[in-house]
């Protein structure tokens, strides 16, 4: 792995990293355009207004964590039949592709958009993305130091610091975050996302207050934006304040349902004893994941997370996973999942479905694969601690419990408890095995 990214280190050294959240405002040319666009329909527009519409309702998704991304789609489509050789509209379609998860569609649509230009920024980033999905660091690596080279800006540094994360680098991660952050973006929603990002990297570290601060920030840049409040949430969990986190992800999945707010209101509504609550939002959930012909899907598409691939069905194997439900539904997926993605994610949660089937020893071989790069996430220290205690190997359990704790001893409302339980479980064997002798 090519990583520490030297060049990063060098940009977050002379960089100025003090910044508002003020964002620059939008383009009033571009914005007049799309307003004559929606208010004449006989008008005859160009391409650029075509991509502008595109560019602007790919925004809007974002920040309503919507998924539906035709009209996106439609104007980048109309854009092509108006200039073919659009690179902006190529990218258009990579950015709608990537959003649905169609990765190969994505890489597809950058690589010819690259084609004609070799030094397209984004179409570098878009082409990293899909190397990320698929585990392939180095070659998201190559992309996001291309693309980095090329502007440095929040997309080309947020990307570049979630890939430093996910490999181990946890401080150079946090550091260039910060730099996406002062280099702010367009709209408030693009620095209050990377306002979370920089959160939940400091939550998974135990840095609670650092991360309260950033999620603040992003309250105040975006308030109405699904993720922040679904950080809020989960911020409020961490302190025990149950009533307040439920508000947060309950306004979350109001706004647009995600799972994560979702299946953190499952746990909640356990925690507070509400088991007609956790019921309903367990199917809510599970109609979140399911597709619109098994008549599941709620009631505005844009609202649905309709499944094209294995990588978000991973998500509700590891959700079956954590709640002991539907194990085997479960491990399928989790394996449907990895025949595709080879990242970390997936290969954690397939660990964890063996874990929870009781085939322990392929579970050990995927944790081994998740932790390869010592990502700082406490889940993925406990699910490694777990394994290795069911395999009899107490001392390796403890050493992974004990630095899923030490790195949030909150990390989790419910399965933080649960680790806490096993290292006292293993203390007691420990103290019980030295009496007899």
């Amino acid at each position: 792995m090519k990583i520490p990214f030297s060049i990063f280190v060098f940009l977050i050294i002379l960089g100025n990293l003090q910044s508002s959240d003020s964002a620059p405002a939008a383009d009033d040319e571009i914005a007049a355009k799309i307003a004559d666009l929606a208010a004449d329909k006989s008008a005859d527009p160009d391409a650029e207004s075509w991509i502008a519409v595109g560019n602007a309702k790919m925004q809007e998704a974002r920040d309503k964590l919507e998924h539906d991304f035709s009209e996106a789609e439609a104007a980048y489509k109309k854009a092509l039949g108006l200039k073919p050789d659009s690179t902006e509209a190529m990218l258009g379609m990579a950015w709608v592709k990537n959003s649905e998860h169609l990765f190969e569609q994505g890489r597809g649509w950058a690589e010819k958009a690259l084609a004609i230009n070799p030094e397209l920024v984004d179409a570098h980033s878009l082409l990293g993305d899909y190397a990320l999905e698929r585990g392939d660091y180095d070659e998201a690596y190559d992309h996001y130091q291309a693309a980095i080279d090329l502007r440095g800006d929040l997309s080309t540094y947020s990307r570049a610091s979630y890939l430093l994360w996910q490999t181990g680098d946890s401080t150079q991660a946090g550091l260039l975050m910060e730099k996406a952050i002062a280099a702010g973006g367009p709209y408030p929603e693009n620095t209050a996302w990377c306002r979370v990002e920089l959160a939940t990297m400091q939550f998974n570290l135990g840095s609670i207050l650092a991360a309260e601060m950033q999620a603040k920030k992003a309250m105040e840049a975006a308030p109405e934006n699904p993720r922040v409040l679904g950080l809020m949430g989960k911020l409020s969990a961490a302190k025990e304040k149950y009533p307040e986190a439920i508000a947060f992800y309950e306004k979350s999945v109001a706004i647009t349902p995600n799972h994560q707010s979702l299946a953190a209101l499952v746990d909640l509504y356990k925690l507070t004893g509400n088991t007609t609550e956790e019921n309903k939002a367990v199917e809510k959930l599970i109609a979140f994941h399911s597709p619109a012909d098994e008549g599941a899907a709620t009631e505005n598409p844009a609202h649905g997370h309709i499944h094209t691939d294995g990588q978000a069905s991973a998500e509700l194997a590891m959700f079956f996973a954590d709640h002991d439900q539907n194990l085997e539904k479960a491990v399928k997926d989790a394996e449907k999942a990895y025949e595709t993605y080879k990242n970390i994610k997936v290969e954690d949660t397939l660990a964890w479905c063996y874990y929870k089937t009781g085939d322990y020893k392929k579970a050990r071989r995927f944790t081994e694969r998740a932790m390869k790069w010592n990502t700082k996430d406490p889940a993925m220290y406990y699910h490694r601690g777990m394994i290795h205690h069911k395999l009899g190997d107490k001392a390796r359990a403890r050493e992974y419990l004990n630095q899923a704790l030490a790195l949030n001893p909150r990390f989790d409302p419910i399965q933080a408890a649960i680790a806490s339980q096993t290292l006292e479980e293993i203390s007691l064997q420990d103290r019980s095995g030295k009496q007899k002798k």
